[in-house]
């Protein structure tokens, strides 16, 4: 609640006429200001709670505030007049005590000797304040039912609105109908029988009217007094809509000092409050506490010793103020500014900026961090010019430790980084200038494009690798050491060219394989052939028999060279893919096989989608669906003709057996070719793709061992994936997946 009393000044000659009420506070000698009247001159704020003994004369004169002291001690009324060296007026006073620890003081200035005393009523006429007094009326049983007054002055009569003789003759229930109904009936009982005093800002809707009310017992009643408060709170109301539409908060704080007169605290008086505040105050409303009560931390960590020497030396502080809340941190722009007998701190909310100010602080700590662990050097240049502006040269602006490392290799000398730092390149190395790297350098500044280039340095052992691109108005230039990279890089073409002259070798003998080795058995085949056709007769069964087996065995090497030629240009003839038709493909390679399935009484189904057109080698196709079908024929359990099933469908990449690149093609389609033949142990499930790997003996079954070798490294060359499942006695399965695009 806002109080309005008499204005401080060092001229105690200009106080005529005036009423105080008066608290006893804490201290017995101390008297705080509860109200206060000033005849002829504007009310001021400023004196909340003041100490009558802390006010310019004549109120803190000695001789007055002893008879003040005497009469609470007595209880009893008083006249005196008093004077003081320091003063050239005589004053006047009543007293009258209100309880133990209230009085009223009625003060006058006389500018002649007085012709007698000076009436209380008088005053309290003249005093531009409302004063009514009250006596309690009580029933039998000593309850209060009802009030009447028995003194009122004009001023308060016509804040009611009524005539002192009807506000003297008539109980306050003929005025207010069902007056126990009402608030305030019951804060005056309950002023009378606690004795505590109750005051209110009261605002009379129907006048328009703000009054400042105080309650207190006098006697078996009250003494109500009230002023017209109406300019006031008009002017506090525009002021505090003002400050807390304000982006920052304004609180005044009046200087509280010991009998020493040094500063020990500050009471909190007006102002607004930050929303950012509210986590951080002790109470709904700090008006009228004490600072260090509210916020002891304060004086450990400097901020009270900062507004004592605003007080004191009058001049003005800014600094930066945080507080720890359970949950957050605010910080606080602060301004403190000297005013009166206390200081006005002015604080801004900057908790926003200073976050995102140690955001980048920290991302600052952090990159910085970052390039001082880095291994590679990383240099920022500055270009600077000539008069005719022609680039001469570069200027370090920063550089990280791992240049320091890099500088000395060609110096043959450390470097500090203090050392680097401001340098030019000229400075450090004065034979850059007719180097690469410098028209590198510059030629970034002036195109603005990047470059990278690896350069070797045979005569110090090492290859760095420079990335210059353009920073700002210079270059950044990031260099890495890839000496382990380039030793590795000349050893891969080292073994590139080791695997060029091996798959060189690998023709030759594809070559011999399809012509000099196949010449001599197909003589040994022919002659072996005459033999048996020309000299049959003259040969026992065993020579007969010899012969076949001579045959035979030429039949099998000239199909296991053919075979390894087959196999040996799936790895070193690469032909350009072009779009294939499986299904036609397949559809030829059952008509090749033909007669095998009539043989054997074969049933080849095919079921699911057709077979789509893929990007593919349609030799190695024809192959791989050739090896497939002959072994889903071959491999049949005695006595039982083949059963063979062959499944096509289209698939995503996230439907395949394992994982592939996220650059392999989304559209796949899946070949499965089933038979019901003697199967294998899948222990052996991986082997069975091994070139010349065979489960069963040749005395059983036919074949080389490549076939399945064969399958593979065509899966391989098309970048698809294959899968083998099958049970002893129960069949095999076969399952390619190849890409369609």
């Amino acid at each position: 609640m806002n109080r309005f009393f008499l204005p401080v000044t060092n001229q105690p000659d200009t106080i005529k006429k005036a009423m105080l009420v008066l608290e006893l506070g804490q201290d017995p000698s101390g008297f705080r200001v509860v109200q206060a009247t000033v005849s002829g001159q504007a009310v001021s704020s400023d004196l909340l709670g003041a100490r009558l003994d802390q006010l310019p004369l004549p109120f803190s004169a000695p001789a007055l505030l002893d008879q003040l002291q005497a009469a609470v001690v007595h209880n009893l009324p008083g006249q005196f007049t008093f004077a003081h060296p320091d003063v050239t007026h005589t004053y006047h006073c009543e007293v009258m005590p209100v309880d133990d620890r209230r009085l009223v003081l009625s003060l006058e200035r006389q500018e002649s000797v007085p012709n007698g005393p000076l009436a209380l009523a008088d005053i309290v006429e003249t005093m531009p304040a409302g004063l009514i007094v009250f006596r309690a009326i009580r029933d039998e049983k000593q309850t209060i039912i009802d009030f009447q007054a028995i003194l009122c002055n004009q001023f308060g009569a016509n804040i009611v609105g009524q005539s002192r003789e009807t506000i003297l003759t008539q109980p306050i229930s003929r005025r207010y109908e069902n007056m126990q109904e009402y608030a305030f009936f019951h804060q005056y009982v309950a002023v009378v029988e606690s004795g505590k005093p109750h005051d209110q800002l009261l605002h009379l809707p129907t006048l328009d009217l703000w009054l400042d009310v105080s309650v207190v017992k006098y006697g078996d009643g009250l003494l109500v007094s009230f002023q017209d408060v109406t300019v006031g709170q008009k002017t506090a109301s525009l002021l505090a809509s003002v400050m807390n539409s304000s982006p920052a908060a304004v609180r005044y704080y009046e200087a509280i000092r010991d009998s020493s007169g040094q500063i020990v605290d500050f009471m909190t008086s007006t102002g607004n409050e930050l929303a950012a505040y509210r986590d951080f105050r002790p109470y709904p409303s700090t008006i009228g506490r004490r600072l260090l009560d509210l916020y002891p931390h304060l004086k450990t960590n400097g901020i009270f010793e900062r507004y004592v020497a605003v007080v004191e030396s009058g001049e003005s502080q800014r600094f930066e103020t945080s507080y720890e809340g359970p949950a957050n941190t605010a910080w606080f722009d602060s301004t403190a500014v000297p005013h009166g007998n206390g200081f006005v701190i002015t604080n801004l909310d900057i908790t926003p900026f200073k976050r995102a100010q140690l955001a980048q602080q920290r991302q600052s700590e952090l990159i910085t961090e970052v390039l001082n662990s880095s291994a590679t050097s990383i240099l920022v240049l500055d270009p600077l010019y000539d008069e005719a502006h022609q680039l001469t040269d570069f200027r370090i602006n920063l550089a990280n430790p791992a240049t320091q490392v890099l500088f000395a290799r060609f110096v043959g000398r450390d470097f500090t980084q203090e050392a680097i730092l401001q340098q030019t390149m000229l400075t450090l190395f004065p034979a850059i200038r007719e180097r690469d790297l410098f028209k590198a350098l510059a030629s970034v500044v002036t195109t603005g494009q990047p470059l990278q280039a690896a350069v070797d340095y045979p005569q110090l052992g090492i290859t760095y690798d420079y990335a210059i691109s353009p920073f700002q108005t210079g270059v950044l230039m990031i260099t890495t050491d890839i000496t382990p990279l380039r030793a590795y890089q000349q050893q891969l073409e080292a073994n590139n060219a080791a695997l060029i002259r091996s798959n060189d070798y690998l023709q030759q003998f594809a070559y011999v394989a399809s012509h000099d080795l196949q010449e001599p058995l197909r003589k040994i085949y022919a002659f072996g052939d005459l033999l048996l056709k020309q000299y049959t007769p003259v040969l026992d069964a065993n020579g007969q028999d010899l012969l076949q087996r001579m045959q035979g065995a030429a039949i099998r090497m000239q199909t296991l060279v053919k075979d390894l030629l087959d196999y040996s240009r799936l790895t070193t003839i690469q032909t350009p893919f072009e779009p294939v038709s499986l299904q036609e493909l397949l559809r030829a390679t059952l008509d090749d096989l033909e007669t095998v399935i009539q043989d054997t009484n074969a049933t080849i189904t095919q079921r699911g989608d057709a077979l789509p057109t893929i990007l593919a080698d349609k030799t190695q196709m024809g192959q791989l669906l050739q090896n497939l079908l002959t072994n889903a024929l071959k491999f049949t359990r005695p006595g039982e003709s083949p059963q063979v099933r062959i499944t096509a469908s289209l698939l995503g990449a996230d439907q395949l057996p394992q994982p592939v690149l996220p650059s392999a093609s989304s559209q796949w389609v899946s070949l499965c070719i089933a038979d019901q033949g003697i199967g294998f142990d899948e222990a052996y499930q991986e082997r069975i793709f091994e070139l010349f790997h065979r489960l069963h003996g040749r005395s059983r079954y036919t074949g080389t061992g490549i076939g399945l070798a064969v399958v593979k490294k065509v899966v391989e060359n098309h970048h698809g994936l294959i899968t083998a499942t099958g049970r002893p006695g129960e069949g095999a399965t076969f399952t390619v997946y190849l890409p369609i695009h």
